[in-house]
């Protein structure tokens, strides 16, 4: 239970025992009314009879119905004037219920609310000054008024504090609901967060699936799928010159370095490392062994050409470049029957541009789309690259590849 709670549950606690003063004080009226042997058996039982008549009176409009003063002006009204009534009328016959007349000030402010209460407190202070119709004698009111009147002030200070104190449980209560529903707006959030996180990390799990499978794909084709071609390419070759040994151990010797190098790469993929010729090497290194490597398998002329000044770029930039030109290579390879091949890598300010260019016999792009370039692109468009493609049958094919030029852990570096 929070504090304000433990607030309002005291001044509730506070409040009821008000509800019971007038029966005590009124018990204890009627036991010395009723010891005082001055007056007559009669009238002692008349006055127990109006002591019964003002308990029944607070009892069912008080003890029995306690919403009422705090809800119905009308019925308190009426259980207050009964209540100054049967007062008047005890005190009359016997000065102990001066007592009851007395508990009518805080009874004023629990039974009646707001400015009815001060209204009540008059009336009190009126009753206590005798007959309210004698007040033409003034012989016997003023002796009485400093003390009405300091009675008077002494109930309105304490049914001011009484209503400080229900305006205080008031704001309590109201900053206590505020924050019951805060906290339960905050639940909601709480739970529909763990909602959101829960959608958000299975996306995030099927993205990252999907990712790792396309890098995968992507992985295998550049490196085991382009190694067994070259290396099915050297068999084929070793076939055609089965007569010639030395030219038969020559192409073995190449199917072996490439089924050893296709193995070092799917290892390297598995690992997501950087490919082999950039683990120990920059981007500018790489594509020249690749380029002469091609070079001597395929027995194609391929030259590679750096324009603007190298440097070291972010790996994923470098491994993107590698990949393109080297895909290039293996498509100009298999399709191309060209009788050169150049590449170009570019350094710019803001990108790197690879272009590699054949004198094959060229496509028509808009029909041609195989994994190849599917994967060059996918891979391109992780850095925000762009990916040309342009030939056309008897042609040759040009392929320029860009991206962002960024550096490598934000330092630039000239080779």
């Amino acid at each position: 239970m929070g504090e304000s709670e433990v607030w309002v549950v005291r001044v509730r606690d506070w409040d009821r025992p008000w509800h019971a003063v007038p029966l005590a004080v009124l018990a204890v009226a009627t036991l010395i009314a009723v010891a005082d042997s001055a007056a007559p058996p009669s009238a002692r039982a008349v006055t127990v009879a109006l002591a019964v008549a003002a308990g029944l009176w607070h009892g069912w409009m008080v003890m029995a119905h306690p919403q009422w003063p705090e809800r119905a002006l009308a019925p308190m009204a009426v259980y207050f004037a009964g209540l100054l009534a049967l007062s008047w009328v005890l005190s009359a016959r016997h000065p102990a219920y001066a007592l009851l007349v007395v508990a009518c000030f805080p009874m004023a402010f629990v039974a009646l609310p707001g400015r009815y209460a001060y209204l009540g407190v008059a009336a009190g202070g009126l009753m206590v000054l005798g007959d309210p119709f004698a007040l033409s004698g003034p012989g016997n009111v003023w002796p009485k008024m400093p003390g009405v009147l300091a009675a008077v002030a002494m109930a309105a200070f304490i049914g001011w504090v009484i209503r400080a104190m229900e305006a205080e449980v008031g704001r309590r209560r109201a900053a206590n609901q505020a924050l019951e529903e805060a906290n339960a707006r905050l639940a909601r959030l709480g739970e529909e967060n763990a909602d959101l996180q829960g959608e958000l990390l299975a996306a995030a799990r099927q993205t990252g699936v999907a990712g790792e499978r396309g890098r995968l794909a992507r992985e295998i084709h550049d490196t085991v799928a382009q190694g067994l071609a070259g290396i099915v390419t050297q068999l084929e070759a070793a076939d055609e010159v089965a007569s010639d040994p030395d030219a038969v151990r020559r192409r073995l010797a190449v199917a072996r370095g490439l089924a050893r190098e296709s193995l070092k790469e799917v290892r390297r993929s598995l690992d997501d490392l950087r490919p082999g010729p950039l683990a120990a090497s920059r981007l500018p290194e790489a594509l020249s062994t690749l380029v002469s490597g091609w070079d001597e398998t395929h027995e194609v002329p391929a030259t590679l050409t750096i324009t603007g000044t190298a440097r070291l770029l972010h790996p994923e930039v470098e491994v993107t470049l590698f990949r393109a030109v080297q895909e290039a290579l293996a498509n100009v390879a298999r399709h191309a029957w060209a009788g050169k091949t150049v590449v170009t890598l570019s350094y710019m300010e803001d990108v790197v541009v690879a272009d590699i260019r054949d004198d094959g016999v060229g496509f028509t792009p808009s029909e041609t789309d195989g994994f190849g370039l599917t994967a060059m692109r996918q891979r391109v468009s992780r850095l925000s690259g762009e990916v040309e493609v342009e030939s056309a049958p008897g042609r040759g094919t040009a392929v320029s590849v860009s991206v962002p030029a960024i550096p490598a852990a934000g330092e630039w570096e000239t080779l």
